[in-house]
């Protein structure tokens, strides 16, 4: 039986300069293009996976 926490958020990109968050690191991006590639560097160094949930936020989630 595995029990524990398998899936994780390790980090928001977004350009909404307003959004905080106390528990999840968040890298602000300039525009669309400077978003897509700071969430696929990051994803790449932690091997997570980046999720589109709101209009320019993405997550990087470890599965």
């Amino acid at each position: 039986m595995d029990i524990g926490l398998n899936d994780y958020i390790i980090a928001i990109v977004t350009t909404d300069k307003d959004m905080k968050s106390n528990t999840v690191p968040i890298f602000y991006a300039k525009d669309r293009a400077d978003l897509e590639k700071r969430s696929l560097m990051i994803s790449k160094c932690v091997t997570g996976m980046v999720h589109d949930v709101l209009n320019d936020t993405f997550i990087i989630v470890k599965h």
